[in-house]
């Protein structure tokens, strides 16, 4: 297990960079969310080459414009929330994400977050091992990019 003097420290409320789209959100880190989660609309599934791949759209953080993204369906998840009955059947997917220093490619649910404060929400997926939580802090962090690779190859 990591010292946890070498985790980084990250407030309730971090900027999370979309590291391959350079779009920047305000994510709040949520250690009760199983997995990460991220404001999609009009998601629907599709098949690429025998695979099952999501189309969905993101809302840019500064102009509120769409953005459509396609990633391949890692798998799904039944999502039961405590304010309804019926269970969510949610699409995952991969998305690239670089908080403070740290890049790593982790997995979000997709689901119309419109009605919440925050489009993305950083579970314990991300946060394990690399992260502690300090509730009183906000955007202890900045995202530093990793260098772009020389092959130009797209990453998830």
């Amino acid at each position: 297990p990591a010292n946890t003097l070498d985790k980084k420290r990250v407030g309730e409320i971090e900027r999370v960079l979309l590291t391959n789209l350079d779009l920047i959100y305000q994510a709040r880190m949520d250690t009760g969310a199983t997995t990460s989660s991220l404001d999609a609309r009009n998601i629907q599934s599709f098949e690429r080459n025998g695979e099952e791949w999501v189309r969905f759209s993101i809302i840019h953080p500064d102009t509120g414009s769409p953005i459509e993204l396609e990633r391949r369906r890692v798998r799904r998840v039944m999502i039961i929330q405590s304010n309804t009955e019926e269970p969510e059947r949610r699409p995952v997917v991969e998305i690239r994400i670089t908080i403070g220093n740290v890049t790593q490619v982790a997995e979000f649910t997709l689901s119309d977050r419109s009605h919440l404060e925050f489009p993305m929400l950083i579970g314990r997926n991300v946060l394990r091992d690399l992260m502690l939580v300090d509730v009183s802090q906000r955007n202890m962090t900045t995202p530093v990019p990793p260098e772009r690779s020389q092959s130009g190859a797209e990453q998830p």
